[in-house]
């Protein structure tokens, strides 16, 4: 890309480009092939805003992939895309129609709430200045999901949920602008949304709940470690195999079988 500045603009602005970087966005393709008249795949936005709205097109488009790198046109990730605003509408509105509890009848599910409202806010905040929008709207419908689960229930409080809601609707204003500010309103908030600082995470909250994993060889502890709740099993059983204590009663030999028991233990079987 060129970028061409005419002497007579030199005499206005007494400076060089104002930019450290400069990042392109991708080609959306369609059929595997980049779009044109001649090969018949270009796709008209149009229709699909008429039918969908500008909102649901932007979502996709930031969802398709990777935003430097471009993606695939799908209609049925598009479609997608239209029924997961859906069901955000109808979290956040049947949430007013019928409010939450003023006191939860389960505490961890309170704690679980905040703890991945927090955490959503921290890593879409990270995601923004990345421009990793896809990855963004991901951590997004990861937090609806849960929170759909904890409608159904009635299991959260009111303030927890509360603060649950308006923080999903204020991360969705830069990419939905119209839609957030429907729901903005419609949840009883002083116009308008894009005047409202992005929400801010707590530190303490954000921060991944520690838990205390066994590793036992042939069914002896051996050794304890204090890892994040959210490990995965391969993480889990690489971090246990790589336990200085381990390798030496391990002592070189390959393991039989290693079984996992999610945030509580390792046991790693060994021929003796």
């Amino acid at each position: 890309m060129f970028i061409v500045v005419l002497p007579a603009l030199r005499q206005l602005v007494k400076f060089d480009e104002p930019f450290t970087r400069l990042f392109n966005q991708g080609t959306i393709i369609a059929q595997h092939h980049k779009m044109s008249k001649s090969r018949g795949n270009v796709v008209n936005p149009d229709s699909y805003v008429a039918e969908m709205g500008a909102d649901t097109v932007r979502a996709y488009l930031m969802f398709v992939g990777p935003w430097d790198l471009g993606g695939e046109w799908d209609d049925s990730g598009i479609n997608g895309i239209a029924r997961w605003l859906n069901r955000v509408w109808n979290l956040v509105l049947q949430g007013q129609e019928n409010p939450m509890p003023k006191d939860a009848a389960d505490q961890s599910v309170v704690r679980d709430l905040r703890h991945l409202t927090h955490k959503t806010i921290k890593r879409v905040t990270d995601d923004l200045e990345k421009f990793r929008y896809n990855t963004m709207l991901a951590l997004l419908m990861e937090m609806t999901n849960y929170m759909g689960k904890v409608q159904a229930d009635r299991s959260a409080d009111a303030a927890s949920w509360q603060e649950a809601i308006d923080s999903l609707v204020l991360m969705l204003a830069p990419v939905t602008p119209h839609f957030a500010e429907e729901l903005w309103t419609r949840t009883d908030h002083a116009y308008s949304i894009h005047n409202q600082p992005f929400p801010a995470w707590d530190k303490k909250l954000a921060a991944e709940e520690q838990v205390t994993l066994v590793i036992q060889i042939n069914g002896k502890v051996r050794d304890k470690v204090e890892v994040s709740a959210s490990i995965t099993e391969a993480e889990a059983r690489e971090l246990a195999l790589s336990q200085p204590r381990v390798k030496s009663f391990v002592a070189g030999k390959q393991p039989e079988k290693v079984i996992y028991v999610p945030k509580r233990l390792v046991n790693i079987v060994v021929r003796q």
